[in-house]
């Protein structure tokens, strides 16, 4: 993680999440670069974050040590979210960086009491809330309805880099809900139908259209 004071040309992008009136002098600005944990369950965490740009995927983690992939944020969004309403400040969830992520940082110590008291933010992370627990239900809906390979080819869809996918295949099995040799079987047979090549670094995408095709369903 990379932080440095907030340049005055990103002041704007305070104003589009409804807090153009809020001192700006403590806020960061935050890069964390591809597998940088950004929020770890159960553990305290610093800063509201505004997501500029990048993508991350949020996990959830049971009591056993399993976890299971709750969703995308795509160069925008808010975490800590759902944390700060709580009055938390220990996240409830992992989130971890699939490409160099750039973010604002509003350190809670000093930005909680203005942000509970500003009505116009408030409205805006209820909307963000509403859109998260949509998206938490839909998920849910995927893992139980939607055939595996589908779901598997979505996943390395968003996953790959520069068209290669080269996640721990133990993490994405749990991620996933299926056994790790199920998830290998189904790797297995998207080579054999020339859409994935497997290499040392992992797995390259050789024919993306059926890849999404597949993933369509």
């Amino acid at each position: 993680m990379q932080k440095q004071p907030l340049p005055k040309a990103y002041y704007p992008q305070l104003a589009q999440v409804d807090l153009g009136e809020l001192d700006p002098a403590a806020a960061q600005l935050i890069r964390f670069e591809r597998g940088d944990w950004m929020l770890l369950a159960e553990q305290p965490f610093e800063y509201l974050y505004i997501l500029l740009s990048g993508k991350a995927k949020v996990y959830m983690s049971e009591t056993g040590g399993r976890t299971l992939l709750l969703c995308y944020y795509i160069s925008e969004g808010i975490m800590g979210d759902v944390e700060l309403m709580m009055g938390r400040r220990e996240a409830i969830s992992s989130v971890q960086a699939l490409t160099p992520v750039v973010c604002i940082g509003l350190p809670l110590s000093v930005y909680a009491p203005a942000l509970l008291s500003h009505p116009p933010f408030l409205l805006r992370v209820g909307r963000g809330l509403a859109n998260k627990l949509h998206d938490s239900v839909a998920n849910t809906t995927e893992i139980i309805l939607r055939p595996f390979e589908a779901r598997l080819c979505a996943y390395l869809l968003q996953s790959a880099q520069n068209r290669l996918f080269s996640e721990r295949l133990t993490d994405v099995s749990e991620q996933l809900g299926v056994s790790y040799r199920h998830l290998l079987r189904s790797l297995k047979a998207l080579c054999d139908a020339d859409v994935l090549e497997k290499r040392a670094a992992g797995y390259f995408i050789r024919n993306e259209r059926a890849l999404r095709q597949k993933a369509a369903g």
